[in-house]
């Protein structure tokens, strides 16, 4: 019976580590992140080496919410002019090229289509909701970020 207590408090002790570990967050990026993306192209890039004003959306292309704000970004798209904008995607290829058809971003100069993994946004981002719409200055420097669907208002006051 004198045991039963150690054991239980032991228990106790190693799933509340457990419990710790799973809900660690990592904190926001200040600058691009040394994300891996591939554009739709097949060409791989760090989004740290991306130059000039940078707007990152991570996003899915089967989303509801994705949806609705990229229809409001390509509505505005002239307010993005100034910006290169990556919409960035776990999805395949051919969903984001279909998506780019579908909300007609498709052969604009300023939007590019990627791909990366889930294991590169959490280490860069944490978690976050799509979208997500990170705004970068053209030094590489986070502006403002938009976690989740956010009306189109709201980000135009930041460009």
């Amino acid at each position: 019976m004198k045991w039963i207590i150690p054991v239980l408090f032991f228990a106790v002790l190693i799933t509340s580590c457990e419990k710790k570990r799973e809900v660690k967050q990592v904190p926001k990026a200040n600058d691009l992140p040394a994300m891996m993306i591939t554009t739709t192209k097949a060409q791989p890039i760090f989004a740290k080496n991306l130059s000039g004003k940078t707007i990152l959306v991570l996003f899915q292309p089967d989303c509801d919410h994705c949806q609705r704000e990229a229809k409001q970004m390509r509505d505005k798209l002239q307010s993005f002019k100034a910006y290169q904008l990556y919409f960035v995607s776990t999805a395949m290829p051919a969903d984001l090229e279909k998506f780019s058809i579908d909300y007609q971003f498709s052969g604009e100069p300023n939007v590019h289509f990627a791909t990366t993994t889930l294991d590169q946004i959490l280490g860069s981002f944490g978690a976050i909701e799509a979208p997500s719409l990170f705004v970068y200055s053209a030094e590489g420097k986070l502006i403002k970020h938009f976690n989740g669907e956010v009306d189109i208002s709201e980000i135009l006051k930041v460009l």
